[in-house]
């Protein structure tokens, strides 16, 4: 399979940038920011969105950040008032199980197909 220059340059920060533009269609005001900002932990490496109205914040690890850092984070950022979802290339997905394993987080893959970013649904760590 031959990848399109597009597919190849597709990162966490495209993922998120859709995922902001999904959020936007349901509330008025949806946040990018960094992940290290949001968790603050400066040694992530990462993008957030935040829903604020709909209480959701998902997480986009950059593809050199280890996974396990964010189950501890999670446990601290989730709660009623925050719903958190960590959105993975699908080739993570297996690595996200593992790493993230009674997270009280959700697991989602992303990919980039047809010249644009596709999400799956959440799943369960």
């Amino acid at each position: 399979m031959v990848l399109t220059e597009a597919a190849e340059r597709a990162t966490h920060h495209t993922a998120a940038a859709t995922a902001a533009s999904i959020h936007l269609h349901f509330e008025g005001s949806v946040v990018e920011t960094p992940l290290a900002g949001f968790v603050g932990n400066p040694d992530l490496d990462g993008v957030a969105v935040v829903a604020p109205e709909r209480g959701i914040v998902e997480w986009f690890p950059s593809d050199l950040q280890a996974l396990e850092p964010l189950a501890a984070m999670s446990r601290a950022s989730a709660g009623p008032e925050w719903q958190v979802s960590v959105i993975v290339p699908a080739g993570r997905m297996g690595e996200a199980h593992r790493a993230l394993r009674g997270a009280p987080v959700t697991l989602q893959p992303w990919w980039f197909d047809d010249e644009s970013v596709r999400f799956g649904g959440p799943e369960v760590p």
